[in-house]
């Protein structure tokens, strides 16, 4: 049941998230009904006394037990004030004992309004390992909004990967370090798309009136300079690289793991 998709939605409104911490079991079935909860987030919201702010979250704990494990990742992020600049990333890595049902949450959101000149980058990423083959239900989101504001761009980037394997084990510090090396990849990517100057569709050009062109001879032309200040991926380019990155992510993973990927998405909104 392996899915994968780049999109980027056209959302209307900002997303906001309460995350709700800790689970309870009744007395009379606790083996049956053990609930395990997994909450991660990063927030980043400058302010005019803080107009930069950049928060990272990381977690890449031991086995979970729990008959239902729930675990949400996200990252938020919003500017408000001008020249404001937010970042928020997160990276958590879960590993799940044979449960019979796991609910997956992961969101990259990155919102400016009402601001100047501002900026905002969300990055999450869910890696989850099972054991057996629970009923998994993964949801994976990227969200990015502006609204009334000037020069104002952001970008929200989310991965997520859902692994099954009998036998595996808490990936080992060098793969972790691959992990880490990949997800800053990732980090330095989202960032470059609200920082680089924005170039311009190019326009048609009028050809321009040349002499006549003595018998013999092959006519040639100057090339057309390109118009803007500077080169931004297009979206095109930036779906593509996104796709390619969640293979790279799903290879490194599933040769760590020595397991088997059945949900690997990718979500881009910009």
């Amino acid at each position: 049941m392996n899915r994968r998709a780049v999109v980027l939605p056209a959302v209307a409104a900002a997303l906001v998230l309460v995350a709700t911490y800790g689970g309870s079991s009744p007395a009379a079935h606790p083996e049956r009904s053990r609930t395990s909860t997994i909450d991660l987030l990063a927030s980043a919201h400058p302010s005019g006394a803080m107009p930069t702010v950049v928060d990272r979250a990381y977690d890449a704990r031991g086995w979970v037990r729990g008959s239902d494990v729930s675990a949400d990742t996200a990252a938020l992020t919003s500017a408000t004030c001008d020249g404001c600049a937010g970042e928020s990333t997160t990276l958590q890595v879960i590993y799940a004992g044979r449960p019979r049902r796991a609910h997956l949450d992961n969101v990259a959101n990155a919102w400016a309004q009402e601001c100047t000149g501002c900026t905002g980058t969300a990055l999450s990423v869910q890696v989850v390992v099972l054991r057996g083959r629970p009923t998994a239900v993964p949801n994976n989101r990227a969200l990015s909004v502006t609204a009334a504001c000037d020069t104002c761009r952001t970008s929200a980037l989310a991965f997520q990967v859902v692994l099954v394997a009998d036998d595996a084990e808490p990936m080992g510090e060098a793969d972790l370090a691959g992990l880490r090396a990949w997800f800053d990849e990732q980090a330095a990517v989202v960032r470059a798309s609200v920082t680089e100057p924005p170039t311009p569709e190019p326009t048609p050009t009028e050809p321009t009136p040349t002499e006549p062109t003595p018998t013999g001879t092959v006519p040639t032309s100057s090339p057309t300079k390109p118009v803007g200040n500077g080169p931004i991926k297009p979206d095109r380019l930036m779906r593509r690289d996104a796709g390619s990155a969640l293979a790279d992510l799903e290879a490194l993973l599933t040769d760590a793991l020595d397991a088997e990927a059945v949900s690997a998405d990718v979500e881009l909104s910009r």
